[in-house]
């Protein structure tokens, strides 16, 4: 991932795992080592290597298929190349990787990455806690294991845990960045806001803290403030749908509705194509784009179009309460009391009644 955290993580974990990725003894290996090392260290440095590490990790193991730390990097390098295709690759050199040598702890770092990206998250959390019973308090570890614990909503669980990893490294932005969601999950914005702010504050260029910290200025009604971090996001990542699409609710909620249309305009395109953060992350960001193009259009007055765009995010998440009562809203105002009342019933039952107000 461009500018990621992850990238800074590949060459820390390496760097600090240099013993088991050692050259071995014999004289005659010395060369696939050093190869091995050259092609690592490409894969972990470049953003554009990935392609090229797997045509020479390939043949490093046409010559030896025992280096575990080669089908390790060869798994590194078809999770990197960013085609969904491979994933499956992946997993299978990881594993192979860690069947050679078990005491790998790196690979199942990577694995538990792998993992997450296709929305296996309980087996995200089967290997991290399997490496950190080989490397006990290793930051790196409890950090990912935190913010699998988020995803499994138990942000509680999370929070200790990266409060564990920050202890032994107050540095450590990642772990930071993860503590941030996962405070907000628990219900405290305050405090994740801050912790998202020191992170953007650090200088660290990641259009994810940007969209996070943006993202939470938005639901605490900084409208202005999400505004701008949101804008600074685009300008390092200017592909990114999901930083377009809450920039688009930004400008909604200033009524700023043709740059709100052109933002969206702009996330189209990739809404279906792009892997985004991560694979598991996709059907999210698409359903975020038709509920935002559907509250633009109903701010616009455009209420069929409304109404289109929302149940096509129904179709993806058809239990989401707050696009039910939208939708609701948006048939009153088309005069369609009978389905009106029928979202409207759905809404409250998931917990988001339409108020009187609306």
């Amino acid at each position: 991932m461009t500018g990621s955290f992850l990238a800074v993580l590949l060459c820390l974990i390496l760097e600090a795992n240099r013993a088991a990725l050692g050259v071995p003894a014999q004289a005659d290996r010395s060369d696939l080592q050093a190869r091995l090392k050259r092609v690592g260290a490409d894969l972990f440095t470049r953003t554009d290597g990935a392609d090229a590490a797997i045509r020479e990790l390939k043949a490093i193991l046409a010559i030896d298929p025992s280096l575990a730390e080669a089908h390790m990097l060869l798994g590194i390098a078809y999770r990197a190349n960013g085609s969904p295709d491979l994933m499956g690759e992946a997993v299978a050199e990881l594993r192979q990787a860690l069947s050679l040598d078990e005491t790998l702890a790196p690979a199942r770092l990577y694995l538990a990455y792998v993992y997450l990206d296709l929305g296996r998250v309980d087996r995200a959390r089967d290997e991290l806690q399997a490496a950190l019973d080989k490397v006990p308090g290793q930051p790196q570890f409890l950090a990912l294991l935190g913010d699998t614990e988020r995803r499994l909503k138990n942000p509680k669980r999370a929070i200790e845990l990266l409060r564990q990893a920050l202890a032994t490294d107050p540095s450590f932005l990642q772990a930071r960045y993860y503590l941030g969601l996962a405070l907000f999950d628990a219900g405290q914005p305050r405090d994740a806001i801050a912790e998202l702010e020191a992170v953007v504050k650090s200088g660290a260029r990641v259009a994810d803290a940007y969209l996070s910290l943006g993202t939470a200025y938005l639901d605490a009604g900084r409208v202005d403030e999400g505004l701008e971090i949101l804008s600074q996001g685009t300008h390092l990542d200017a592909t990114r749908p999901d930083l377009r699409i809450e920039l688009a609710r930004a400008y909604r909620l200033k009524r700023r509705f043709p740059d709100a249309a052109a933002q969206l305009a702009i996330a189209a395109p990739r809404v279906r194509t792009t892997v985004a953060s991560s694979f598991a992350h996709q059907p999210a960001i698409e359903f975020a784009f038709y509920v935002e193009s559907g509250l633009l259009a109903a701010g616009r007055g455009h209420f069929s179009t409304a109404a289109t765009a929302l149940k096509q995010a129904l179709e993806l998440e058809p239990d989401h309460g707050p696009t039910h009562r939208e939708l609701s809203i948006v048939y009153t105002r088309l005069g369609n009391a009978k389905l009106a009342a029928q979202h409207a019933a759905r809404a409250k039952a998931l917990g988001s009644p339409v108020g009187p107000a609306r």
